[in-house]
């Protein structure tokens, strides 16, 4: 009877009123959930059962994957002794920052013994190539290490426990409860083990778009700046590889303006159109061009000619794809028809 003898619109604000309360409490209790079991375990990922070694030789060839191919020093050394400097030899003591605004703040480890010196190879050698770390849990944004065969990843291992310590005080990463919330609905691919089989491995020395196949798509990870990435539900990079980044990302300090990472094929729309291989290697031992670009230019100039060549055959080899990716650094907004 007090139902009956209420108002069509009272009716309807007590039903709004329950349906707000309901979606409130399920908000509360997904917050609770996501804070609760974060930022998960993963236990069951394999430990690659490789081992470091001493061999000279090896460890020169961990140091050269290091600062040039598989660019370590771009987020394992604070930005400001990063940028517009040489890299040869600098040491990857971590505490690159980066601020994902009320997500939370994510920070590089310190590669040196003096990070890694109580971590088995075999944890290692997991945190490399999966992003979980000894202790089970996921390293945030490890997504950023390409795919390498077991001699490379040894020949890694070898030359960071050939560093000289450096006691760098890097804060833990930190995430908000948003941060806890959303990462695991919207990007879980960032904080999840990564589920990459080695590549087969392709020895340096000599020029072969083999040896450039496995730089691109393996250590120096181009195929994923470069093509479109799905961020959800995991982390994929989508098919035509080497079409161009989806969309542009915003220039960190400069919000007029906007980078995209461009379309590296031999079609009258990419990068790559009427470049020639002595051109591409010109340009890649040129280095930065825009401050901010997230192409880790100072690392890629290190390259030997070999490599830089054995790149430019493989990406000249690669089915050309139509895509109109415009200026790599413009103002914000840009399309096709500016």
């Amino acid at each position: 009877m007090y139902w009956q003898g209420m108002s069509t619109l009272t009716k309807i604000g007590i039903g709004l009123g329950a349906v707000v309360a309901l979606g409130l409490i399920g908000l509360a209790s997904l917050v609770g959930y996501s804070v609760a079991t974060w930022p998960g375990q993963y236990p069951d990922t394999p430990r690659p059962q490789l081992a470091s070694t001493d061999d000279p030789e090896t460890i020169a060839r961990g140091a050269y994957i290091v600062d040039a191919l598989a660019h370590c020093t771009i987020c394992h050394t604070p930005e400001e002794e990063f940028l517009f400097k040489d890299v040869r030899g600098m040491v990857p003591k971590g505490g690159h920052e980066w601020q994902m605004g009320p997500m939370g703040t994510v920070y590089s480890a310190n590669l040196t013994p003096a990070g890694i010196g109580e971590m088995s190879d075999a944890d290692l050698a997991r945190v490399i190539r999966t992003g979980i770390n000894a202790d089970h849990h996921p390293a945030p944004l490890m997504v950023a290490v390409g795919p390498m065969a077991d001699e490379d990843l040894i020949a890694v291992m070898s030359y960071l426990r050939s560093l000289e310590p450096v006691d760098n005080d890097v804060p833990d990463s930190t995430f908000t409860a948003m941060g806890k919330t959303l990462m695991p609905l919207a990007m879980p691919g960032f904080i999840q083990p990564r589920d990459i089989a080695p590549p087969a491995f392709v020895k340096e020395g000599g020029i072969s778009i083999e040896r450039g196949r496995y730089i691109a798509h393996g250590p120096a990870f181009c195929f994923a700046c470069h093509s479109e990435m799905q961020i959800s539900p995991e982390l994929a990079v989508k098919e035509p590889y080497f079409a161009g980044a989806a969309a542009p990302d915003p220039d960190p300090k400069d919000s007029t303006m906007e980078l995209r990472a461009p379309n590296l094929t031999t079609h009258e729309t990419g990068w790559l159109h009427g470049v020639t291989e002595d051109a591409f290697v010109t340009r890649l031992k040129a280095g930065r061009a825009v401050e901010h670009s997230p192409m880790p230019w100072e690392n890629y100039a290190l390259m030997t000619e070999d490599d830089m060549r054995s790149v430019y055959r493989y990406l000249a080899s690669v089915p050309p794809v139509d895509q109109v990716t415009g200026p790599g650094y413009r103002k914000a907004g840009w399309t096709p028809t500016d």
